[in-house]
């Protein structure tokens, strides 16, 4: 399985930290070409170098606040201008509640 992702343009969505990040990284050592967005600049930085180590030919950091709807579309706009195509995108963006669903406010984030 691992020859499927080779040279995949996998984008990932919340690779700062947690899953997303794991992903990166696992995608990054099956030789996937990747982008990678969160909100946080400097975190996206440190996951891009591991993932370099790890065997990624490529890594394109794209901050991305998912929260921001306005401002999505631009954002997919020049990622498909500087890459061509992405050939598998995955979201994993999201915001981290520590409690009970019944207890996390609707529209919260």
């Amino acid at each position: 399985m691992q020859d499927y992702f080779f040279q995949k343009r996998i984008w990932i969505t919340g690779a700062s930290s947690g899953i997303g990040e794991a992903l990166a990284y696992a995608c990054a050592e099956a030789g996937a070409q990747l982008i990678i967005s969160a909100r946080n600049q400097v975190e996206l930085d440190r996951v891009a170098t591991e993932a370099r180590s790890k065997g990624a030919p490529g890594v394109l950091i794209q901050v991305l606040d998912l929260a921001q709807h306005d401002t999505i579309a631009g954002i997919v706009s020049n990622i498909l201008n500087q890459v061509g195509k992405v050939d598998i995108l995955i979201n994993c963006g999201g915001i981290s509640q520590r409690g009970r669903a019944l207890d996390t406010p609707l529209g919260s984030g």
